[in-house]
């Protein structure tokens, strides 16, 4: 199995008709694929428009014509009323498979500003994952604005390689109305635009000068967008397919190896990226000390950092913080992103995982540190 965690976006133009009513088809279709990839143990998340498209649909009919639909406080109205409805249709589809679905709404600041809020969301996903629920996420229009710097993804090309970044996601597939990128925008030239097989290395100096289509009147990305979610991904060490969604047995297709749409590899592997970005924020003053079976377990077979194998804590931090894990003779053996501050950790440090709730009245995972969020070193 090349690929195990796949992201999976799926663009307005997919999951909307022209008259920006639901395709229920589509989801319809989605759903059947999906089930296939459970069966064959893939891990699924789905990052899905649409709320705004079927707001639309609900609204007043009369009050359409009057307006402005590029406002922000009337795409927030839409999404408002359209993302329940959208998420309605998903779970009543979906269930029908037996395939249970959860709701996930994000925004920018979320992710990218506070560090413990980065790490429930990851928390969530990953526990979801484990119970084979399958994410929806969409960004929270409702919330977030364009006005204020940083707290708005404005497309879910960007808000995919977010999450694929996050989870740690082998390939993220972008599911377009197009079958991958073009030499140039084949909706204005049909006769000369020619598919592009695999780019290796997309940088933000080429996005100008490569073709594709577009923004329709209800999306909020273009080609344009999609590449530079994709030099974010392949950064992190996810794989990026650009392909044609109105045939979801696509995916099907690309997880049994089939050369479709456009192929973006990866610019270096996910445990790279991992190492590196956690060797540059962590702090030899921020430590745990632990035993030699927490040792042992931790570089031999890669698990979780518990509580009774805890010995020592040193420094100052709070949870969603990188620290280090030493070992008996403080020597360095590995670090990653703690779920518990320092104080919390010298509560219950030596301590089984099941007395986390006695002795802090709340738990927020039975793991110190999971190993998701953990590199040997």
């Amino acid at each position: 199995m090349k690929y195990k965690r796949i992201v999976i976006k799926i663009g307005t133009s997919l999951i909307t008709k022209k008259d920006g009513d639901l395709n229920y088809k589509f989801i319809s279709n989605l759903s059947e694929v999906c089930k296939k990839l459970i069966e064959l143990n893939y891990e699924i998340v789905l990052i899905s428009s649409g709320a705004v498209g079927a707001g639309m649909q609900l609204i007043n009919k009369k009050l359409i014509d009057n307006i402005n639909q590029k406002q922000t406080s009337i795409k927030q109205v839409l999404a408002s009323l359209g993302q329940p409805y959208l998420m309605k249709h998903y779970q009543e589809i979906f269930d029908k498979l037996d395939i249970k679905t959860s709701q996930i709404l994000l925004t920018r600041k979320e992710i990218t500003e506070d560090k413990s809020t980065y790490l429930n969301i990851k928390n969530t996903i990953e526990k979801l994952i484990e119970f084979k629920i399958i994410p929806i996420i969409n960004e929270n229009d409702v919330v977030s604005t364009e006005e204020l710097e940083g707290e708005k993804f404005g497309d879910n090309d960007t808000l995919s390689a977010f999450v694929s970044n996050i989870i740690d996601a082998n390939l993220l597939i972008i599911l377009s109305s197009i079958e991958g990128l073009f030499t140039t925008d084949p909706n204005l030239y049909p006769q000369s635009a020619k598919l592009i097989s695999e780019i290796k290395n997309v940088g933000i100096r080429d996005i100008d000068s490569l073709g594709g289509p577009t923004t329709n009147n209800l999306g909020t990305g273009g080609m344009n967008t999609k590449l530079k979610a994709i030099e974010l991904a392949s950064v992190s060490g996810t794989d990026v397919i650009i392909t044609s969604g109105k045939n979801p047995d696509n995916i099907l297709k690309i997880i049994n190896g089939e050369k479709i749409g456009t192929f973006f590899p990866a610019k270096l592997k996910i445990i790279e990226r991992k190492k590196r970005w956690l060797l540059n924020n962590m702090s030899r003053s921020k430590s745990l000390t632990v035993d030699e079976g927490a040792k042992n377990a931790i570089l031999q077979n890669n698990t979780s950092l518990l509580p009774p194998g805890i010995i020592s804590v040193s420094g100052s931090f709070k949870a969603g913080e990188v620290v280090c894990i030493l070992d008996k003779k403080k020597q360095l053996i590995a670090c990653g992103i703690t779920s518990y501050s320092n104080k919390e950790i010298n509560k219950i440090k030596g301590k089984q995982s099941t007395d986390i709730i006695n002795n802090l009245g709340y738990i927020h995972t039975e793991e110190i540190i999971h190993k998701n969020n953990l590199v040997n070193l």
